[in-house]
């Protein structure tokens, strides 16, 4: 169906040619090859060039910001104390790198190298905030006149705009001239698949370029049909493309929801076309337009978002500081357990987490214990939800589930790395076999480390409520996590402590 090379290949005569490193022949049946750019530049010189161009606008910025503040302090460092010059020159810096460091982000979004108009405002109110957060941090808000901070304001905006006009034409000539451009594929080959297409052709400055279609059927289109959406992870591993914009096609919604999901360990950028974005439903703040055609670019889910890192840096804080406040408490339950019924104090059962990895997940034992393993096995098969009118919850477990205390050593499996403060409830080997074969999405859940208190959760999902409700929360909650996000599913984990589902 489609063929991809990266080194070496033949022509019609059987002699081998060859292609810079990088560089793809793409194959549709009996159509001749597409050019994936617009010169005869290969990839790793189109990338070689826009890395430099970033380079350059991060220096111009910098210039820019560092400017006026400097001159101003050279200017009437004279008539200050030499204290004063010191202080001032202090401010002065510290505004530099804090204004650098708020500017940058309005360079670009994602490929898209913003003009200086769409920007103004933004810049205006980071550049003012920078100065009063310096002079916060130095002490010297009060010595500095309120009119000579709107003076250097001004100035270092107009001096910031000359450097982003600079920057923007020459990111932008460079593009017309077949660099800094990113080879794409478009998924689908309908009529606005193809329209993209054409319209992306005209507008090199959005920095992406169409090389080729992902369907299931051929297109009439300017590009070669390489391969059908199934094959999608094999194409973009063997081409090292990382540009991808979802059209609409022959695949189904949810086929193309499975195929991203699959792709999610590759370096690719994933970008949708809203439906109905004829009626001006917006993108968000990195999305743009091409010829009127609305991209929105997909987040990357669960630990392959660039700040996951700081998710177990959180899990670590809080179950260590959570251990140690807690610890009388588990003290009581654990004293309450042994008092009430004979058996260990703490119930052990083997859960399922990230990549179907199996952990024995630990609480305090609420129901009867059995000393035979083979029937306990049965028992753990026998129904997914526990009811407080079990006959077999003790008096204390009853407590100790309405109260949510039975699941406090879990903050250790959580300290180790088995789960996490947020995430998907985890369940038991059999349950994740079965409903994974029935519910759509179930295995999907497991991208990311189980958790004690998740979006499911807080939504008043749990126990014997809607498991189709619960996987799309789950998924949902990983496709679009942020720290802050985990941060508000904690807070409103506490009036669930309460019994309160919603």
């Amino acid at each position: 169906m489609f063929g991809l090379s990266t080194a070496e290949n033949r022509d019609e005569a059987g002699e081998p040619t060859h292609k810079a490193e990088g560089e793809l022949v793409l194959v549709a049946d009996n159509r001749p090859p597409v050019e994936p750019n617009q010169s005869d530049a290969s990839r790793s010189q189109r990338r070689g060039i826009g890395a430099w161009l970033r380079i350059f606008a991060v220096v111009v910025d910098a210039v820019a910001i560092s400017a006026i503040p400097l001159v101003w302090v050279a200017l009437y460092s004279p008539e200050l104390s030499e204290v004063e010059q010191r202080s001032y020159i202090k401010l002065a810096a510290l505004y530099s790198v804090i204004a650098l460091l708020l500017v940058i982000p309005t360079q670009r979004r994602l490929r898209v190298a913003t003009r200086p108009s769409q920007v103004f405002g933004s810049i205006v109110v980071r550049v003012g905030f920078a100065q009063m957060l310096a002079a916060s941090l130095t002490w010297w808000a009060t010595r500095v006149e309120t009119a000579l901070w709107a003076k250097i304001t001004l100035a270092t905006v107009a001096v910031l705009w000359i450097g982003r006009l600079i920057s923007f034409k020459l990111t932008h000539s460079a593009r017309e001239r077949g660099f800094d451009l990113e080879d794409t594929l478009l998924v689908g080959t309908g009529s606005v698949g193809v329209d993209v297409a054409e319209a992306m052709l005209r507008n090199p400055e959005c920095g992406l370029i169409p090389v080729a279609f992902v369907d299931r059927c051929q297109s009439d289109g300017p590009l070669p049909v390489i391969g059908r959406p199934e094959d999608l992870e094999v194409i973009l591993e063997e081409s090292q493309i990382r540009h991808v914009i979802l059209g609409y096609g022959l695949a189904t919604d949810a086929e193309i929801v499975a195929i991203v999901r699959k792709c999610s360990h590759l370096p690719v950028q994933f970008y949708a076309i809203p439906r109905f974005f004829e009626l001006g439903i917006p993108t968000d703040r990195r999305g743009f337009e091409v010829d009127g055609f609305a991209l929105s670019p997909i987040g990357k889910p669960g630990h392959y978002h660039a700040m996951w890192p700081l998710k177990r840096a959180f899990d670590l804080a809080v179950s260590s500081v959570l251990l140690v406040l807690t610890a009388p408490l588990m003290a009581f339950c654990a004293l309450a357990v042994k008092l009430t019924s004979p058996g260990p104090v703490l119930f052990k059962q083997e859960r399922v987490s990230t990549d179907n990895i199996p952990f024995d997940i630990l609480k305090f034992r609420t129901m009867k214990f059995v000393a035979d393993p083979e029937l306990q096995a049965k028992l753990d098969q026998k129904a997914q939800a526990v009811n407080l009118d079990d006959d077999r919850i003790t008096s204390i477990g009853k407590f100790l589930r309405k109260s949510h205390l039975d699941e406090l050593p879990q903050l250790w499996n959580v300290f180790c790395g088995e789960m996490s403060i947020v995430g998907p409830r985890p369940e038991r080997p059999f349950f994740v076999d079965l409903h994974s074969d029935e519910i759509d999405g179930y295995q999907h859940r497991h991208r990311v480390p189980a958790g004690i208190t998740g979006w499911a959760q807080v939504n008043g999902y749990w126990g014997d409520s809607s498991l189709e409700a619960r996987v799309r929360l789950d998924n949902r909650y990983i496709e679009s996590w942020t720290p802050v996000k985990d941060l508000v599913i904690g807070l409103r984990t506490i009036p669930t402590l309460l019994g309160k589902r919603r």
